[in-house]
């Protein structure tokens, strides 16, 4: 057996630079437009979302962390960083115009000086890090990422659908290479796979089952490829399936001028190939595209069950919500919490600071904010109420999101409905399956929809 040999690891090195992107969710912004807050602060069992990404790259030794945002969630981002208690150097970067995610990366290429990994602020995931980031050491690719299987549903909550919009991923099961990543074509059956594709990795599998988590780990060469190229706009649409590509197409590596980035071993380990090629060495003319295609590694790691999930939805926002909730060791109450009198509080719920729930409450399968005022007789079934949030007497909650400093009058039954921030609900008032935000007819109707 081989035995590997590593100098100790020192803390002190940035040997990683995490990139955290707090950047604008649309299909979150519902919950947070009104009060003019990062989705990055949003809650997941109580803790803002961003604590559970940090955490994990502390836990992998990533103690030099940027995270970038816009102007406007700076102050917000800056003002829980001071008050987040980790052990990772962390600075706070705004941009002022961000045109996707290779862009922000553009505009901060100059605070990056080693290799990098760049992770979304709203994942909550269970890979163990130091076991992904010791892979990482050991094989060095040039690009490493994290694909899961699609989380089941808790049940979801508000009223929107997740939309899961399924990509062909291909990947070299003997290599854990990820060799293919594309768009499906729902109104067609077939698949067009190029024969280099096949010849070089013929013990690939395909699956549509698998969702990118948008954990990056790149070589620094990649950023001065990128910073070089304008028109890449996505690091997940438009250089990741490149880059997949190029292992079984190398001409792709030149046609797209990323031979010119690659580390000068590699790229002498091209040339000398070339050389043979072009002197008529039949042997490493062979050869050729398979060495090429060893310059340049997409490693993936597979994630199968387990919790991992992005909440860039509402309704991945509120599953992530259940299960952090269901599986969370620490006080399901927190300890200044007021419960009254036949108040109940299932096993699966937790319920925050200084939140008051008066007689005969019940909440089940739920997340209930800090500061919160709950009157009596209210049910609360498999919702998220933020902080500061007034419930009157009588009401009842289903599937509901119900955001910060928002109220719900007496007697309201709201069933799969996003509550916007500060907004009043009326007393009596029913909806179902809608967004009630401050610019809602239904409000200004007096509120019937059906509900059962």
């Amino acid at each position: 057996m081989f035995s590997v040999s590593a100098q100790p690891f020192d803390a002190r090195e940035p040997e990683l630079t995490a990139v955290v992107l707090a950047l604008p969710e649309d299909d979150m912004e519902l919950l947070t437009e009104r009060i003019d807050m990062s989705h990055a602060l949003l809650p997941i069992a109580n803790r803002p979302m961003i604590w559970y990404i940090l955490q994990w790259l502390e836990q992998g030794g990533i103690l030099d962390i940027k995270i970038i945002t816009t102007r406007e969630s700076e102050a917000d981002i800056v003002s829980y960083v001071e008050v987040y208690k980790g052990i990772a150097n962390i600075t706070v970067k705004a941009l002022s115009d961000v045109n996707g995610t290779a862009d922000a990366l553009r505009q901060v290429a100059p605070l990056i000086k080693s290799n990098f990994v760049v992770v979304p602020c709203d994942l909550v995931i269970d890979v163990p890090a130091t076991h992904f980031f010791d892979i990482i050491r050991i094989r060095r690719p040039a690009v490493a990422t994290v694909f899961c299987e699609v989380m089941k549903s808790e049940g979801g909550g508000g009223s929107v659908k997740p939309r899961h919009l399924p990509m062909c991923v291909g990947i070299d099961q003997p290599s854990s290479r990820l060799v293919l990543l594309q768009d499906i074509d729902k109104k067609s059956e077939d698949l067009a796979l190029s024969m280099s594709l096949i010849r070089r990795f013929p013990s690939m599998a395909l699956s549509d089952k698998m969702q990118d988590t948008h954990v990056y780990v790149f070589q620094r060469w990649v950023l001065d490829y990128v910073s070089a190229h304008p028109e890449i706009v996505s690091l997940q649409e438009d250089l990741l399936p490149l880059l997949a590509r190029a292992q079984s197409q190398p001409h792709l590596l030149e046609k797209n001028g990323i031979d010119r980035y690659l580390p000068a071993s590699t790229a002498q380990r091209i040339d000398e190939y070339d050389t043979g090629v072009q002197f008529g060495q039949h042997e490493q003319a062979e050869h050729s595209d398979s060495t090429k295609s060893d310059s340049l590694e997409v490693f993936v790691y597979v994630r199968r069950g387990g919790i991992i999930g992005r909440a860039n939805e509402i309704p991945r926002y509120c599953d992530l919500n259940s299960v952090v909730a269901r599986i969370s060791t620490g006080a399901r109450t927190d300890g200044s919490a007021i419960l009254a009198q036949q108040t109940q509080v299932g096993a699966e719920s937790m319920v925050g600071a200084s939140t008051q729930l008066r007689e005969r409450c019940s909440v089940k399968r739920s997340v209930v904010g800090a500061h919160c005022n709950i009157g009596k007789d209210v049910k609360i079934v498999n919702s998220v109420i933020m902080d500061h949030v007034t419930i009157g007497d009588g009401v009842k909650l289903e599937s509901c999101i119900v955001c910060k400093l928002a109220s719900v009058g007496n007697n309201a039954q709201l069933k799969g409905c996003e509550v916007g921030p500060r907004v009043a609900v009326p007393d009596d008032s029913s909806f179902k399956n809608t967004p009630v935000t401050e610019d809602s007819d239904l409000l200004d109707d007096g509120m019937n929809t059906e509900f059962r």
